[in-house]
């Protein structure tokens, strides 16, 4: 069976560059020579890149997009994505959708060096800034290139207690939960990645049971307990009372007073306040990038694949027009022409060869992301040969070779 040119396979990046460096989610950035040789073999194969207008034009049944295609989007509007993929953009003649959070934007007044000043030698490989999040400058620019089109990722992109169930508990050091300093210090998102927030959060803060900010009905802890967790590892030692053995315990048992103490679990958002305050986000999210950037905004990308139906109905009534398929949506729903526009299916970027239900086998090449890409449009051949690929990485694993 021959892939089906009528469906369109949307491509999900999130990072580039910063791959197995120590940032907690470095999982998810692209190494740069993967990504380049991805998009050059796109180029080179005679793929047309797609934005997001053309995507809703082919599935609405309204205008038919001919030929192989793709769109290729990028997820939270990392500095890198201006840093190292606009300029092979600009290299390839391919475009991307990139999906921002306003809140994570970089203050910046001026657009920051990126691999191209390097390579021309107006600034020194040393200057070169790649950790952080985009500027409104930068993504100026980008969207003048008619290279990049910028769209919703929702306003905070964030998680929330969800319920009084302690998961864990903050210590010195420990950036496991990066946002409770992202709820605790909002102007200092932007910069979480090259500094240490962890400071900003009390040692001995409880880590309660959390969700998505999008899903999840928020939860608030007792006035006070918070507090008291603090006053309490404070006057046991400080950052010596983790070394400690049965810290946890003791931490575990003195929680438990405390809400004895204060007689209450706490509480929890109403109906009607998580829906004020989703509406308010998928609102003001649309006014900041439409204010900063002069354009309209139609498009959004749910932050983690975290929505309800409710939501969907909110982003409907904000003006959004069509929005991401989470990726635990394993349907065979696909972009075909004339399918219905509201709802669009990505696919993965093939980073790494995955055997279901094991670890990863390494960083995987062009050829099997095309094989990934054809094989989503049902092509047959590419259903085997990508399995053929993903045995040869295990079999040079397993004997050693590389």
């Amino acid at each position: 069976m021959l892939a089906n040119d009528e469906i369109i396979p949307v491509v999900m990046f999130h990072s580039v560059g910063l791959a197995e460096t120590d940032w907690c989610f470095s999982h998810i950035s692209e190494p740069l020579e993967c990504f380049e040789e991805k998009i050059a073999h796109l180029a080179r194969a005679g793929y047309q890149f797609l934005f997001w207008d053309d995507l809703y034009e082919h599935m609405s049944g309204r205008r038919k997009v001919s030929g192989k295609s793709v769109m290729l989007t990028f997820d939270d509007g990392y500095l890198d994505n201006w840093v190292f993929v606009y300029p092979l953009l600009r290299k390839y003649g391919a475009k991307g959708t990139i999906f921002v959070n306003p809140e994570f934007v970089d203050d910046s007044i001026t657009a920051r060096p990126t691999m191209e000043d390097v390579a021309a030698g107006k600034v020194p490989g040393s200057r070169l800034q790649t950790t952080g999040f985009l500027s409104w400058p930068e993504m100026r620019i980008m969207e003048a290139s008619g290279l990049v089109d910028i769209q919703s990722h929702s306003l905070t992109h964030t998680w929330y207690y969800s319920g009084p169930e302690v998961k864990d508990f903050h210590r010195p050091g420990d950036n496991r939960y990066p946002w409770l300093a992202w709820n605790a210090k909002p102007e200092k998102k932007p910069y979480y990645m090259a500094e240490d927030q962890s400071g900003f959060i009390p040692a001995g803060t409880p880590v309660y049971a959390h969700e998505k900010a999008l899903v999840c009905r928020r939860y608030f802890p007792p006035e006070g307990v918070l507090e008291e967790m603090a006053d309490f590892v404070s006057k046991h030692g400080g950052a010596d009372f983790f070394c400690k053995e049965g810290w946890k315990e003791r931490l575990r048992g003195y929680h438990v007073s405390l809400m004895e103490k204060y007689g209450s679990e706490g509480r929890t958002e109403t109906e009607e306040e998580y829906e004020q305050r989703i509406f308010f986000e998928l609102i003001e999210s649309r006014r900041r990038i439409e204010e900063n950037l002069q354009k309209k905004v139609e498009y959004i990308c749910w932050p983690g694949g975290g929505y309800r139906d409710i939501v969907l109905t909110l982003a409907r009534r904000a003006g959004y027009k069509a929005w991401t398929l989470a990726s635990r949506d394993q349907s065979s729903f696909r972009n075909y022409f004339g399918v219905g526009p509201e709802q669009v299916k990505r696919v993965g970027s093939f980073t790494r060869y995955q055997i279901p239900g094991g670890d990863p086998l390494g960083y995987a090449g062009s050829r099997y992301f095309i094989s990934g890409i054809e094989r989503h449009k049902g092509s047959l051949f590419h259903s085997w040969f990508g399995r053929a690929l993903l045995a040869g990485a295990y079999l040079r694993q397993i004997s050693g070779l590389k």
